[in-house]
C-alpha cells in the first residue's frame, strides 16, 4: 500500500466525518457527540502515520511523530472541554513534532527568521488580548512560540532535506494558521463561518504532516 491508495480510502472518510462533525454541532443535544467525530477525523492521521511506519518495518510507538498525532487526537477532545488543558496537550504534541523535524535536518540561521516572523505575527494578532490574560499570559505566549518553532524547522525542509518534505512544510503552516484562529476565537469570539476553515486547515495539516512518512 502507498500514500495514493491510503488517500483513496481515507480522504472520502475524512470528508464524511467532516460533514458529520458539523451536522452534530447544529443541535445542542448532539453537540457533545461531535467530539467523537472530531477525534475520529484526527485518528485517521494516527492511522496514516502508524500504518506508514509499520510498512517500513518500524514500531510506531518508538517514534515521536506517531505520538504527535496521538496527542493531537487527545487534545481535540480536551480543547472543547477545558481549553487550557487542551492547549497544554497540543504543546506536548508539538514537542514530539519538534524532535522529529530536528532529526530530519537541524536548524540553521534561516530557522531563526522563520521562527521570528510567525511569532511576531502572533504577538501582533493578540496585542489587545495579552494584557488581559492574567495568569494565562505565560501559556498563551509559550504556545505560539512552540508552534512557530515547528514551522521554523519544517519550512526549510524541502530545500535542505528534499522535495518529499514539501507536505510537512505546508502542513506546519496550516497548523499554525488553524491554531491562531482557534485561539483568537476563544479569546475574542470568531464568526462561526470560520469554524469550517479551521477544521479544514487542521485536518489538512495532520494529513500533510503524515504524508512524508510514506515516502521515507
Amino acid at each position: 500500500m502507498n500514500l495514493f491508495l491510503f488517500s483513496c480510502m481515507a480522504l472520502p472518510l475524512w470528508a464524511a466525518i467532516f460533514a458529520l462533525y458539523f451536522l452534530l454541532r447544529r443541535d445542542r443535544r448532539t453537540m457533545r457527540h461531535s467530539l467523537i467525530a472530531k477525534c475520529a477525523g484526527s485518528f485517521l492521521a494516527v492511522s496514516s502515520a502508524g500504518l506508514a511506519l509499520c510498512l517500513r518495518g518500524e514500531n510506531p510507538l518508538c517514534h515521536g511523530i506517531f505520538w504527535f498525532f496521538v496527542l493531537c487526537t487527545i487534545a481535540d477532545a480536551l480543547l472543547e472541554l477545558q481549553f487550557v488543558a487542551g492547549m497544554l496537550v497540543f504543546g506536548a504534541a508539538h514537542v514530539c513534532l519538534l524532535f522529529w523535524l530536528w532529526g530530519i535536518a537541524p536548524p540553521t540561521w534561516w530557522s531563526l527568521l522563520f521562527w521570528a516572523v510567525p511569532y511576531g505575527a502572533s504577538a501582533v494578532l493578540f496585542r489587545r488580548e495579552i494584557p488581559k490574560l492574567g495568569r494565562l499570559t505565560i501559556p498563551f505566549c509559550l504556545y505560539p512560540a512552540v508552534l512557530s518553532a515547528s514551522l521554523a524547522l519544517a519550512a526549510p525542509l524541502p530545500f535542505t532535506a528534499g522535495p518529499a518534505l514539501w507536505p510537512a512544510a505546508v502542513g506546519a503552516l496550516c497548523f499554525f494558521i488553524s491554531d491562531m484562529l482557534v485561539a483568537k476565537g476563544e479569546l475574542t469570539g470568531l464568526d462561526p463561518k470560520f469554524h469550517k476553515l479551521v477544521m479544514l486547515l487542521y485536518w489538512g495539516a495532520l494529513y500533510l504532516l503524515a504524508a512524508p512518512l510514506w515516502a521515507a
